[in-house]
């Protein structure tokens, strides 16, 4: 299967863009907040500012209320002039009161508190000192002129006092509008440009994006490619039909052990040789490409052309070894031959890293051929092989495969040929056999994951063989 990494320029692309998506976010967040916050101080410093205004305009009030009380000595008064020119001189300082106690418990910046904790002591002797002339002018009925002047002199004063106030709170709105509007450029310079790089990023991510996206579109084709010439290469290696040899029945089975591969690395043949011998074949190629499938269409071949010269598998093993190390074909195949006489059963075999051949015997039992294999095809330009005879019992059969049959992730491969061995086989046919191994072994544990391939051969007795050559059918093939 195809398997591309995410590129290392993508992933930093992405990890850019998110990061710049994020920095952009916080900072409006961030400029949000900020702005509220503003608001609320700037709330906080009108409401001062009100505040302070009224504050002054009761300073005045108080100035009028002295002055009324001294107006009213001198022109007749009328019932209850006195008792209102009192208490309105008493609502205005509680008015004033009411202004000086807000202002000064409200959180405004150091400067504004300091000069409004400054106004508190000279407004609280203001108050208390025009609500004391008023009524004792109103009281006694004369004007004490030091007095008055003692408070005109306070009131101006405290004008002098107000005006300082007044442009403290001015000049703090004034700096924080300033430190706004500072704030807000800033956050807006920030925001296009983080903006523009972030989306700068993702556009290129994206463009980048797109253009992986095609490479690995065209590497998929390419696989694609490469995969129907490597199928197509591979079902011309394995024969259309067994070959129809007197007195020997014939039946072979081929699939691929993962479904997603359409190639498979295993291969068998069925050679009638010149001797009226039969030679039998199964191969297993690493790989489930258009290599493999090539290295197994070259080997084949020269085994084939070797086969036809040679009565020894191993020689015949040794030969297709060293073309393979001249050529370069494959580093790693494995393979078994076995050349059977079906007049007596006898057959002679030799193994490139490859499974023992199972016998079968007329009963149905079975039996693994025991003997060291020799090393894989392509594996070392030393290699040696050996031969090994043994015969099949009459009635019985000769069973080759691939470790595909027997091998699984959830067990060893001891266990898988130990089963294999335990089989009680079917004694009606080859085709049968095979199905028979392939429903059993494969029914057990967990599915196989390699390519599984078995090929059996039964001599027929002569009458048989003379009446109607029995052939086994190819069943699945790859």
């Amino acid at each position: 299967m195809l398997h591309l990494p995410w590129p290392r320029h993508l992933v930093v692309l992405g990890v850019l863009g998110a990061g710049l998506t994020l920095l952009v976010g916080a900072t409006a967040i961030f400029s949000l907040a900020r702005t509220v916050t503003t608001a609320q101080e700037m709330g906080q410093l009108t409401r001062a500012q009100r505040l302070h205004q009224d504050a002054d305009m009761m300073h005045d009030a108080l100035r009028a209320d002295v002055g009324n009380a001294r107006q009213a000595l001198h022109s007749p008064r009328a019932p209850g002039t006195t008792e209102d020119l009192v208490e309105t001189t008493r609502a205005h300082a509680r008015q004033f009161r009411r202004d000086i106690d807000e202002l000064h418990a409200m959180d405004l910046p150091p400067a504004v508190a300091g000069a409004v904790a400054d106004l508190v002591p000279v407004q609280d002797a203001y108050i208390a000192t025009g609500q004391r002339l008023v009524r004792s002018m109103l009281r006694t009925g004369r004007v004490d002129d030091v007095a008055v002047d003692r408070f005109q002199s306070m009131f101006e004063s405290l004008v002098t006092t107000q005006e300082t106030t007044t442009a403290v709170l001015a000049d703090s709105s004034a700096a924080l509008e300033r430190e706004q509007a500072q704030h807000e450029r800033v956050t807006a310079r920030l925001l296009v440009v983080g903006s523009g790089a972030a989306l700068a990023c993702w556009a290129l991510l994206v463009w980048m994006h797109r253009r992986e996206g095609a490479r690995l579109r065209a590497a998929l084709g390419r696989e694609a490619a490469q995969r129907t010439m490597a199928d197509e290469l591979q079902r011309g290696l394995f024969p259309d039909q067994l070959p129809v040899i007197p007195g020997v029945g014939l039946a072979a089975r081929s699939t691929p052990g993962n479904s997603s591969m359409q190639v498979g690395g295993d291969w068998y043949d069925v050679i009638a040789l010149p001797s009226g011998e039969v030679g039998l074949v199964v191969g297993d190629v690493v790989g489930h490409d258009l290599p493999a499938a090539s290295a197994m269409g070259q080997i084949r071949a020269s085994l084939r052309a070797f086969a036809v010269h040679e009565t020894s598998p191993a020689t015949v093993l040794s030969r297709v070894n060293t073309m393979a190390d001249i050529l370069g074909v494959t580093d790693l195949t494995t393979c078994l031959y076995a050349i059977v006489d079906p007049a007596d059963g006898t057959f002679r075999w030799s193994s490139a890293g490859h499974l023992n051949p199972l016998i079968v015997g007329a009963a149905g039992d079975a039996r693994l051929l025991h003997g060291d294999p020799g090393p894989p095809v392509g594996s070392s330009d030393t290699a040696l092989y050996v031969d090994r005879s043994s015969q099949i019992p009459r009635g019985g059969s000769l069973l080759l495969y691939t470790d595909g049959l027997v091998e699984r992730r959830s067990s060893s491969i001891s266990d898988g040929l130990a089963r294999l061995e335990s089989v009680r086989m079917p004694t009606t046919g080859p085709d049968e056999l095979c199905d028979h191994v392939l429903t059993t072994l494969l029914g057990f544990g967990s599915p196989a994951s390699d390519d599984v391939t078995v090929l059996a051969l039964q001599p027929l007795p002569v009458e048989t063989a003379i009446a109607s050559p029995y052939v086994g059918g190819l069943g699945d093939t790859a």
